[in-house]
């Protein structure tokens, strides 16, 4: 399917992308690498006046870290945050979500930031990013400000940033605890299909005894969701199949999945019980 017409802005800094995105708020959107934002608009769920495409800003395409914060750039692509040795060491499970992402070709291209900026409930980065309790630095031509990403997506294809805002780095707090991570999804056959059902899994003890837990989900609600009351469910207890199943009967009972032309709600809601307990047995054989 073709393309709806726009006109294309490729600014060369921050600002004059801010002054674009300003310039036509109802009707600009951010390229970055435009395999999320073009593939929504060949099927017109969205069709924007105006592409800002920011792959031109020098200076936005960097992995970078201290001790205590991973830094990944606006224009990072996929690809170069699943080479990155810290993502793989200590972040396994953005490394496993944004693996089974399209493929190779795609991933050259694509974005972090471009993936999360769309709003799909079914992001695998969104799931990942949100079980690691990323923040986000927004900018705009009034300056920047730190957004903790859940409180970042609104809605299915909505977030909260501003109209003339853009995503100027996501920041991942590295852990010295040395929790165990997993993410699972579970898609249709064609290699492009986003998951219907994915959850990110991330659980610490001590002595034994689950200190602290998170479980995001994927395509389980209108946006991408932490389940509070089933990771609450898990700490202080051993993290055995009695606790873990618990967890996953929680987190199932606790979604809100829509039904729509790939799977129905109560089907989406069997997938969500399943791949959490799926998701907690990974992530707790791997606590260090």
């Amino acid at each position: 399917m073709a393309l709806p017409v726009f006109d294309y802005f490729a600014p060369k800094s921050i600002e004059e992308a801010c002054a674009a995105l300003a310039s036509n708020p109802d009707g600009a959107k951010l390229l970055a690498g435009g395999q999320s934002i073009l593939r929504v608009m060949k099927f017109r769920i969205m069709a924007p006046e105006l592409l800002v495409d920011v792959k031109a800003i020098p200076g936005l395409r960097y992995i970078e870290g201290d001790a205590d914060t991973l830094r990944i750039g606006a224009t990072a692509t996929q690809s170069d945050v699943l080479r990155n040795d810290v993502v793989r060491k200590e972040f396994p499970l953005l490394a496993e979500a944004i693996a089974r992402i399209a493929t190779t070709a795609v991933r050259n291209t694509a974005t972090i930031v471009g993936n999360i900026c769309v709003g799909h409930t079914a992001s695998d980065p969104s799931a990942a990013l949100l079980a690691l309790d990323a923040e986000l630095v927004v900018v705009s031509l009034e300056g920047e400000r730190i957004l903790p990403i859940s409180e970042f997506f609104v809605g299915h294809m909505s977030t909260s940033l501003d109209a003339a805002e853009l995503v100027r780095e996501v920041r991942i707090r590295r852990r010295n605890d040395k929790p165990g991570m997993a993410y699972l999804a579970h898609a249709g056959r064609a290699a492009m299909e986003t998951p219907l059902v994915a959850a990110g899994a991330i659980v610490s003890t001590r002595n034994g005894i689950c200190s602290s837990a998170t479980i995001a989900l994927a395509g389980a609600d209108e946006t991408p969701v932490r389940i509070s009351r089933a990771e609450e469910a898990l700490i202080g207890c051993k993290l055995d199949d009695v606790a873990i199943l618990k967890a996953a009967a929680i987190a199932a009972e606790d979604c809100s999945p829509d039904t729509d032309v790939y799977a129905s709600g109560e089907y989406r809601r069997r997938l969500v019980g399943v791949y959490v307990r799926d998701a907690l047995r990974a992530a707790a054989s791997r606590v260090a």
